[in-house]
């Protein structure tokens, strides 16, 4: 869907006050000026024409950057892709672990510690429950966890969506089924118990060790006695941890995992309105379950997008169990032979063109305007930042080949 107003155009209008106004650290600096030049002369470009009726037309190149909603389509099909090779006959379970609004201060100031931490815990603690003798499943299971930041208002919100498979498999290679009761992998109230106390043990342990850094916007951590004193209010707090069923076979698991994994604070497409000094979005209001909208001053829109730029290479979708990386070679082999499934054909790596091809039936190389030849690419522009340049084959009207 287009949108008159992106997130680029955004950034290009109240993007250098809210660099002036010192709001910004480093790394979102960075980010908001390859969001600002994305699809831009300051990146570069290439004119294409075309082979059969000389039609000829400039693209301006992407930043290619994981926070810019331009650059995300070829990046998700492209996982997704490979998914499509992990996913087994079975049912699945959507699980989504949130920690309460006192942590969100101390994560802001401590990001890749505390994303870590809640990685970590949720893992922990699918793990013990699928081994533990009292949930009749007892067996090595796996786990595709999701971070997101934000709330549909963009609002700091971090927490974990979790694809789980429903069974494991167990030292004997047996194929063991969650006896979860109505439609729950396991219960969701002893789940988020157990949730709870691993984390704040864990979060207690780096606060000891001097290894958090405490926010002085915050009065909750400002000292020991307010770090205890906040510590045993969230031990009498209900976390909030959904895990139900969510999925109608392997088709819908497919479909959630392209909403999730490569979203990111907010699309072009809910961007509705830029004037002079104001950004108006939309949003869903999940209490009412309708369409929204918020208006927010230009520099706050900004600052609010970019507080969810995440920390340098901090990796945001993980595999655990019997779907990760060292294990499913072998773990998926046994566990398709005791299901008697057969063994999905794997996808060749291919190019941005062919992944289009495949996922939408689209040639972003057809010529626009006669619908039968491909477009070339002719010349080059080279990105006037000092970055390398992405590297295109310049080739004649009549070539056949194309770095794409």
């Amino acid at each position: 869907m287009s949108s008159r107003h992106t997130i680029t155009t955004v950034f290009e209008q109240f993007g250098e006050t809210v660099k002036q106004q010192g709001r910004l650290h480093a790394e979102q600096l960075k980010i908001l000026e390859l969001i600002r030049q994305c699809r831009t002369g300051a990146l570069g470009s290439h004119k294409e024409r075309c082979t059969g009726c000389g039609h000829t037309k400039v693209h301006y190149n992407s930043c290619g950057n994981r926070h810019c909603p331009n650059c995300q389509g070829v990046n998700r099909e492209r996982w997704l892709l490979k998914r499509a090779e992990d996913l087994l006959p079975i049912s699945y379970f959507h699980g989504v672990f949130t920690v309460p609004s006192e942590l969100r201060s101390l994560f802001l100031y401590n990001k890749k510690t505390l994303y870590n931490l809640l990685f970590r815990c949720v893992w922990e603690t699918i793990q013990s429950f699928s081994k533990d003798p009292r949930q009749k499943m007892e067996a090595k299971t796996g786990m595709i966890a999701i971070l997101h930041t934000w709330n549909q208002k963009m609002q700091y919100h971090p927490h974990l969506h979790c694809i789980l498979p429903s069974g494991g498999i167990d030292m004997d290679g047996n194929w063991k089924t969650s006896k979860g009761k109505d439609d729950f992998l396991f219960c969701v109230k002893a789940l988020s118990d157990k949730f709870k106390k691993k984390f704040l043990i864990l979060l207690t342990d780096l606060y000891k060790k001097g290894e958090l850094h405490i926010p002085n916007t915050s009065s909750l951590w400002t000292s020991p006695a307010a770090f205890y004193k906040t510590k045993r209010a969230l031990y009498d707090k209900k976390w909030v941890v959904y895990n139900k069923v969510s999925f109608d076979g392997v088709t819908q698991v497919m479909e959630y995992l392209g909403r999730y994994t490569h979203r990111i604070a907010i699309s072009n497409y809910r961007i509705i309105k830029v004037s002079a000094t104001h950004v108006t979005f939309r949003y869903l209001d999940r209490n009412k379950q309708t369409s929204e909208t918020l208006r927010l001053k230009g520099e706050d829109f900004v600052v609010r997008f970019l507080q969810h730029v995440l920390p340098k290479r901090f990796t945001k979708i993980r595999h655990y169990g019997f779907l990760s990386t060292r294990s499913k070679k072998v773990d998926l082999s046994r566990i398709r032979a005791v299901l008697g499934a057969a063994t999905p054909e794997k996808n060749p790596k291919l190019t941005g063109r062919e992944v289009l091809i495949k996922t939408t039936g689209v040639d972003p190389l057809l010529c626009p305007k006669c619908k039968t030849d491909s477009m070339r690419i002719i010349e080059v522009v080279p990105s006037i930042r000092g970055s390398p340049n992405r590297a295109f084959s310049i080739v004649t009207p009549m070539a056949t080949n194309l770095c794409f």
